[in-house]
């Protein structure tokens, strides 16, 4: 099969990179495929301790290939569908920090790939749109989930009923994106945020599906999750180093345990 998303760790950070920059990253199903193939490798591989999307090229991605819509076999149903969603909800799952790196365009299944990672961050060349409607189609890749919590219900439905474009700056003032990226090389800064999350405690692990989790939590089930964490965190050994490096007066050299 041919490599369209590839895969590289540097520094402990999985660089994760669509590799269709003539068409704008526009996902074919290999895509989605190699997407979710690619995050669960991430979510495996101990020499990996957070994770970059991107795409090829100045593009995170055009959204979805419209020539799968018509080269299913059998036709598109439940089971496919789910198929796609599933590639996207790996990196939501992923055991370690994930962040979307968004130049240029992020439109349609760019932009939900981009809602379910942990964090996004915006270069000023990025544009994100809710397209779907263009082609008579709900947002089915699990942004209808994912948005509303990101930016609450309003701005959701008002972004997906218009199906319009929101530059960079406006992206981080809604709380669709949460870091900018400067305009001189976007995705060396992004590399730079993810290696710090990469080389940090193994509580930076876990709390991204505590805190999304804690939101459909009772406030009795989101504390006692709370303390199923930290005790996780205090039986490993980064607690202590923390400990020592503040008394030694030096940087702490965690293991994400």
């Amino acid at each position: 099969m041919t490599e369209l998303v590839s895969y590289a760790v540097r520094d402990k950070v999985a660089l994760i990179t669509i590799e269709r920059p003539d068409v704008h990253n526009a996902m074919s199903l290999d895509v989605f495929d190699q997407l979710g193939e690619q995050a669960r490798r991430a979510a495996d591989d101990e020499e990996a301790g957070a994770v970059v999307v991107s795409g090829r090229g100045g593009t995170f991605s055009s959204g979805l290939d419209l020539a799968t819509l018509g080269g299913v076999e059998g036709g598109i149903d439940d089971g496919f569908i789910a198929r796609l969603q599933d590639s996207f909800t790996a990196f939501e799952d992923c055991p370690k920090p994930t962040l979307a790196a968004i130049e240029g365009y992020c439109f349609g299944g760019g932009i939900q790939l981009a809602a379910a990672c942990h964090l996004r961050a915006v270069a000023p060349t990025a544009q994100l749109a809710v397209m779907e409607r263009r082609w008579g189609l709900v947002p089915d890749l699990g942004g209808t989930w994912r948005l509303p919590r990101l930016i609450g219900l309003g701005r959701a439905t008002e972004l997906v009923l218009s199906g319009r474009k929101v530059a960079a700056e406006e992206a981080l003032a809604m709380g669709l994106a949460e870091i900018g990226l400067p305009a001189d090389d976007p995705q060396a800064a992004a590399f730079a945020y993810a290696r710090e999350l990469a080389h940090g405690p193994g509580a930076l692990r876990r709390t991204p599906a505590l805190l999304r989790d804690n939101l459909g939590r009772s406030r009795q089930a989101a504390l006692a999750a709370e303390r199923a964490a930290q005790l996780l965190s205090l039986s490993g050994p980064d607690v202590a180093e923390a400990i020592t490096a503040f008394v030694e007066k030096r940087p702490a050299a965690f293991v994400g345990r």
